[in-house]
């Protein structure tokens, strides 16, 4: 290209690339980076660790808390255990007065109307001290069926209509929510 042709050179400098306006001429890109300010990076930095710190937490309670059940669990199954009496017929009333709820480590027995009851599930009412202990280690019948916890104030008189309505009664109520054990010799209204 000859000197002085302007229009020439200009081609040249378009073909070569030189025609670009330089990196530092050109617009800046659009960015989508933010710079925070120092508050609000404290602050949510704050906001993770205090979020990390609860999920932490709550697993640790979490595993806790199974553990605690589990031994929980465990326990009951182990009272259960030793709380059972195999069912059996033929029960006296020297054997029920051995399950007299007095031994928090032995099954609390009763009975009504021939049937035997192990209560043990209720042993803070029928065991030492509880409102009905009275009942435990006993036949219960003549004493449920006349709505007294007195022996005393049974006398001895026969079981009236009403009274042996009331004693079945609390022997359906025994039977549905009590271990029935089997049934006492010589037993009777």
């Amino acid at each position: 290209v000859a000197p002085g042709h302007t229009l020439a050179r200009r081609a040249a400098q378009v073909a070569e690339g030189a025609g670009r306006p330089a990196a530092a001429e050109q617009p800046p890109a659009m960015s989508w980076s933010y710079s925070l300010s120092p508050d609000w990076q404290f602050r949510l930095k704050t906001a993770a660790v205090a979020l990390a710190t609860y999920l932490v937490l709550a697993e640790a309670k979490q595993f806790l808390d199974d553990r605690r059940m589990a031994r929980l669990i465990r326990e009951r199954k182990e009272l259960e255990r030793r709380m059972h009496l195999d069912r059996r017929d033929g029960w006296r009333l020297e054997d029920l007065k051995l399950y007299d709820g007095q031994d928090p480590e032995s099954p609390i027995l009763l009975a009504i109307d021939g049937q035997v009851f192990n209560v043990w599930r209720s042993r803070h009412l029928y065991g030492a001290g509880g409102a009905y202990s009275e009942l435990a280690g006993r036949d219960a019948t003549r004493m449920l069926a006349k709505g007294s916890l007195d022996m005393s104030e049974d006398d001895g008189a026969p079981l009236t209509e009403y009274e042996l309505e009331v004693m079945r009664g609390w022997k359906d109520y025994f039977g549905q929510r009590y271990d029935d054990v089997g049934a006492l010799l010589g037993a009777g209204s």
